[in-house]
């Protein structure tokens, strides 16, 4: 098994796993599609691909499908069920075509809306704890709920752990992001859960391939990232008297770092305020006032 980072723009967001099967983990966005595929092509030399394992819905994660479909049209989609159906629905469609285009514009970099949304959907549901064979590879997988509801992660021939967002996210060259955006118990268990598998190899989304001195001690780092990010939120929507206000500390705290073709100010503020209300429904004792 061989792991190679085939992202588009940038690095962290797509990665390729070779053998004689060849399986890639997530599809990026739709403006970095181009290069993506490209990438693969000259890392494949001529080779099928054979599946595409996808952590969730969000479009950051999708929109790069439809051209790597254009490319190797026999490629089979896998995701929980949840996510398959999630891919559907005509709202969640048309965010994804809105968000594509606007992170696009953001980055000033070409996308292709011409694409069909057929293109977008799963072709296989998976089940939480579901172990299934693709060519030479056994893929195991599980759901890590926080992220969102349709958050997965994937063993690899009990070897390297693909991890969904909900265990937490690190840029590139560090930094650290939440992302519980429902459920913050949710990826306390997460990384638990996670932390279960005694795997060699753990790449993070967005992030890449952890390095191997750190490997022992990842799973306490992200918990203690999620639980400092928490009292951090918590402490901000205390000190501010509206959600607007807490916003905009939240995304100086957070995101003023972030290159925004990574994540658009718009993106930021929909997981900051869905987090938000995470926060207001799990622990309301802990917030001095409700909005």
């Amino acid at each position: 098994m061989r792991v190679v980072d085939v992202s588009g723009v940038g690095e962290g967001a797509v990665f390729l796993i070779r053998g004689e099967a060849n399986l890639l983990f997530e599809a990026g966005m739709a403006y970095a599609a181009a290069p993506m595929v490209e990438k693969i092509q000259k890392e494949l030399d001529g080779g099928r691909l054979d599946a595409v394992l996808l952590s969730h819905s969000h479009y950051d994660h999708v929109s790069g499908l439809p051209a790597v479909r254009r490319a190797w049209p026999g490629v089979t989609v896998y995701a929980c069920g949840k996510a398959k159906e999630i891919l559907t629905r005509p709202s969640a469609l048309e965010t994804i075509r809105r968000l594509s285009g606007e992170a696009a514009e953001a980055a000033g970099l070409f996308w292709d809306p011409g694409y069909r949304d057929a293109d977008l959907q799963v072709d296989a549901a998976l089940a939480d704890q579901e172990t299934i064979r693709i060519g030479d590879h056994e893929v195991h997988a599980f759901a890590t709920v926080g992220h969102t509801r349709d958050s997965f992660s994937y063993v690899i021939d009990k070897e390297l752990m693909l991890c969904s967002e909900t265990v937490g996210v690190m840029g590139p060259k560090g930094g650290y992001m939440p992302s519980f955006l429902v459920d913050y118990l949710g990826a306390e268990q997460s990384i638990r859960r996670s932390r279960s598998y005694p795997v060699k190899a753990v790449i993070l989304n967005h992030h890449g391939l952890v390095r191997e001195p750190d490997t022992a001690r990842i799973w306490d780092f992200l918990q203690e990232k999620l639980v400092e990010s928490r009292e951090t939120m918590l402490k901000v929507m205390n000190e501010h008297s509206s959600d607007e206000e807490a916003l905009k500390e939240l995304e100086r705290i957070f995101h003023s770092h972030v290159d925004k073709k990574e994540q658009p100010d718009e993106a930021f503020y929909i997981n900051a305020a869905s987090m938000m209300r995470t926060l207001r429904r799990q622990f309301p004792e802990r917030l001095h006032h409700q909005t």
